[in-house]
């Protein structure tokens, strides 16, 4: 094989390596919560602030069985993951886990594809759902809503969902 297939594949692991890295949610909310910490953070903390991710609460309302399963998953396969990528530095004993140098070729990747980002569909199904009430009024024939014409309901739903679009972009480049 000449030497440049080898040099190659090496290059193309490596390439590769920030994209493996990020694949899993919980790695890459580890990092998200870890980057806005100077120090190291404490195993059952991170456990239970992604816990609080995954179950859409707040973190003192996880419960013990919610974090213990996210502790265990990070302890056996993730954080040995991150630490072998070179992203965290993870001491077992102390129960620390500190972002490292070798992070910063995964931040990127990891701001164009936060999770948070993608919650958005909530807020469009909430309008459409408060949309959908006075229309289906009006069409079962119900009092007031009859004689609200049928443009003035779409002008207000097109305006409803352009507000929720341009407020969804303010708050992502923030």
């Amino acid at each position: 094989m000449p030497p440049n297939a080898v040099q190659m594949e090496s290059n193309e692991s490596t390439d590769h390596e920030p994209f493996a890295t990020l694949r899993n949610g919980r790695r890459r909310e580890v990092i998200d919560y870890l980057r806005d910490r100077p120090g190291p953070v404490d195993l059952r903390d991170l456990s239970e602030h992604v816990a609080a991710v995954e179950n859409d609460c707040d973190p003192a309302d996880v419960t013990y069985d919610q974090r213990k399963r996210v502790q265990t998953a990070l302890y056996q396969m993730h954080l040995p993951k991150l630490a072998d990528a070179g992203v965290v530095s993870y001491d077992r004993r102390a129960g620390e886990v500190t972002l490292v140098d070798g992070a910063e070729r995964c931040l990127p990747y990891l701001d164009a594809v936060d999770e948070r980002r993608r919650r958005w569909w909530r807020w469009y199904l909430l309008v459409a759902a408060i949309l959908a009430v006075p229309i289906a009024l009006a069409a079962a024939g119900v009092g007031p809503f009859t004689r609200v014409p049928g443009l003035a309901y779409a002008t207000v739903a097109v305006l409803s969902c352009a507000f929720v679009s341009l407020v969804q972009v303010a708050v992502e480049r923030d």
